[in-house]
């Protein structure tokens, strides 16, 4: 079995922000549809949350410093 490593961490937390998209469209009784700011929740999770979510996982995860450089 390979080591869980932060970046695989990351790809999985972006994994898990666009099932929510389709989990949150597939709720009962349209409750994607509740209106906040004159827009409803899915819109408000798929334009704005988990964008903004995924950017700030990739950055986290893909600006992990690295090791020592190891020179030959």
């Amino acid at each position: 079995m390979r080591p869980v490593t932060p970046r695989s961490t990351g790809v999985v937390l972006l994994w898990l922000l666009l099932v929510g998209f389709l989990l949150l469209g597939a709720l009962p009784n349209h409750t994607a549809s509740i209106r906040l700011g004159g827009l409803p929740l899915l819109w408000w999770y798929g334009g704005v949350l988990a964008p903004l979510a995924g950017v700030l996982a990739t950055v986290r995860w893909l600006a992990e410093p690295r090791g020592p450089r190891r020179d030959r």
